[in-house]
């Protein structure tokens, strides 16, 4: 009897545990019944929230692809999954928003232990005086995933508990990641995620007190250059930095103030920061930081550390104005080489660049030997070298085009001169001279082939006009495109005229083009330049250049099949401005072009 009786209560006992963790699945859909609890597509929930509202702890809640136009409370540990990243639909335009009311701000709400995934979050919205939220975690752990986040000031907020945030595309946001922990309790995992940010905007992915993070694999763009990519402005116990791309920032790609164990930084990209005083990656104190197998690129200033020791080396510094500051110091093995991207133009939100390695780049096989890359050999300097970056077959391309040709006459001699290649496989260079303009180069007007960056000829002959291009060629003998064309007139009675323009848009090369066109512009002093494509529509295509450059030659690429919104074939114009650094206009072109 007793036995039997413990047999009963041991049932009970067990029917009820079963009971607890028993889970259901659960559905939203626009087109069915709504009738709870919603555990089937034929009676899904016509809301997200009137779905979530019946859930358990451990519940799932699958979302069919529609735009649902509600603010989100999720106070149960679930599990909100979408249908699609692009088509199943969060929208809190035009939801209230108050300005004496925080949590009005708020699309997703999360007050519980929760996971989402699969799906398309908007904002309510940037306004001046109510800090909105696409999600916010105030005192809870949360993990997003596969997600696109738009339109409010604060992206995804992490508030005192551990998160995670992997795979986003983030855009259209003031403030995108941000994560903060009272104490050293909480660990955030911010990796894989697209953030690119336009505006007057904040930090890329900031932390403003505590905790430790593993930051990995983000790319991370600034098209307006404001403030920061990357940062911990206060004080964090712990990071892990490494494989990000980081770039077009106001102030720096990386800056980490104040540190309580240890912060590694490896394998990255720092670059094209704008201030004059900017900074590639900046340290409060080098003492617990560890800087290995990074590229920092273009900006004013490559590492500075102001105070403490500096624990930098198996880093490339390239086309930095001045690559170390105050305490940071050279690495033995740090290496002042272009790094020879594969397509090495300033990064933009149609992500037309590749900063994969070219086949003889200095950065292979050149990191950390204790850093070792995916296929188990010595580590590649950047960011797709080390345990967490890519296998890659390394291409062998050609040279870049030479920049900077110039031209002059002195005593019936003309002399050309143009930038040195800067590939670690160049070879030599081929002039060319033709008496019409927009020539094609071939072995019929070459005239020299040199390894010189200096060429010069005795004036061919008098009264007429002869123009100049020149390409390089690496030591497999791949050909470049050509330089820019400079020409010279020759009249015979008075001094020689230089024809090559102070400030210049040349023709795009090719046109016409599919996939991908390269348009190249001169400047004769530093400004504020702008290059925009317009359709025949006269419609903005996208704004290719908007920022201050220096004086000098320079190319970008235009790729419609990688813009965001489909483009049509047809004509484009490409509209080019200047204006010096008092906002006076200076120099105004377009050219035409046919996208095929």
């Amino acid at each position: 009897m007793k036995l039997k009786l413990l047999i009963v209560l041991a049932l009970i006992l067990l029917s009820g545990i079963f009971e607890v963790v028993k889970t259901e699945i659960r559905y939203v859909s626009k087109t069915s019944s709504s009738t709870p609890p919603y555990t089937s597509w034929q009676t899904a929930a016509d809301s997200i929230q009137k779905c979530i509202n019946i859930c358990k702890d451990g519940d799932t809640v699958v979302v069919a692809n529609s735009k649902y136009k509600e603010t989100l409370w999720i106070d149960k540990a679930i599990l909100l999954l979408g249908s699609s990243i692009d088509s199943t639909i969060i929208d809190g335009t035009g939801l209230e928003a108050r300005p004496d009311d925080g949590y009005t701000g708020i699309t997703v709400n999360i007050k519980s232990d929760v996971r989402i995934e699969n799906l398309k979050i908007i904002g309510k919205g940037i306004f001046e005086y109510i800090a909105t939220s696409v999600v916010r975690a105030y005192n809870y752990p949360l993990k997003i995933k596969y997600c696109n986040i738009s339109n409010a000031f604060e992206g995804v907020t992490f508030s005192h508990r551990s998160g995670t945030a992997e795979n986003l595309f983030i855009q259209n946001v003031t403030n995108p990641i941000e994560f903060t922990c009272k104490g050293d309790t909480s660990y955030f995992n911010i990796n894989n995620n697209l953030i690119i940010m336009d505006g007057d905007h904040l930090n890329g992915i900031s932390n403003d007190l505590g905790g430790h993070a593993i930051i990995h694999n983000n790319v991370v763009v600034s098209l307006s250059h404001r403030r920061s990519g990357i940062t911990a402005d206060y004080y964090i116990r712990s990071a892990d930095i490494r494989n990000n791309l980081i770039t077009g920032f106001q102030f720096s790609s990386l800056i980490f103030s104040a540190i309580g164990d240890s912060v590694s930084i490896n394998n990255n990209i720092a670059s094209y920061t704008v201030n004059i005083d900017a900074f590639g990656i900046e340290l409060g104190n080098g003492n617990k930081v560890s800087i290995r197998n990074n590229i920092v690129e273009e900006n004013p200033n490559g590492l500075v550390i102001w105070n403490g020791k500096s624990n930098s080396d198996y880093n490339i510094y390239w086309g930095n104005k001045r690559n170390i500051w105050l305490f940071a110091k050279y690495g033995l093995h740090d290496i002042k080489k272009d790094p020879m991207f594969v397509k090495d133009t300033i990064p933009t939100g149609d992500m037309t660049f590749d900063l994969h390695l070219q086949k003889y780049s200095p950065a292979i096989d050149a990191g950390d030997p204790s850093i070792l890359d995916k296929d188990g050999s010595r580590s590649d300097i950047g960011m797709y070298g080390g345990p967490y970056g890519e296998s890659y077959t390394y291409q062998d391309l050609a040279p870049k085009p030479p920049a900077n040709l110039t031209a002059r006459v002195e005593s019936n001699v003309i002399f050309l001169k143009w930038l040195k290649s800067t590939e670690a496989d160049f070879g030599y260079y081929k002039v060319y001279r033709d008496t019409i303009p927009d020539f094609i180069y071939d072995s019929t007007k070459a005239i020299s082939k040199t390894a010189d960056t200096l060429f010069a000829e005795a004036i061919p002959g008098k009264g007429k006009t002869y123009y100049y291009k020149v390409t390089a060629f690496d030591k497999t003998n791949h050909q470049s495109p050509a330089s820019e064309e400079v020409s010279v007139v020759i009249t015979g009675v008075d001094k020689p005229k230089l024809m090559a323009n102070d400030y210049m848009l040349y023709q795009n090369y090719p046109n016409p083009f599919n996939p991908s066109t390269t348009i190249s512009y001169r400047l004769k002093e530093r400004g504020k330049v702008i290059l925009s494509v317009y359709d025949i529509q006269g419609k903005i295509v996208t704004q290719l250049i908007n920022r201050l450059q220096e004086s000098g030659y320079y190319e970008v690429e235009f790729s419609p099949d990688k813009m965001p919104n489909k483009t049509a074939s047809g004509l484009y114009v490409f509209f080019f401005s200047v204006t010096d650094l008092k906002g006076k206009p200076v120099f105004t072109d377009m050219k035409k072009s046919i996208y095929l």
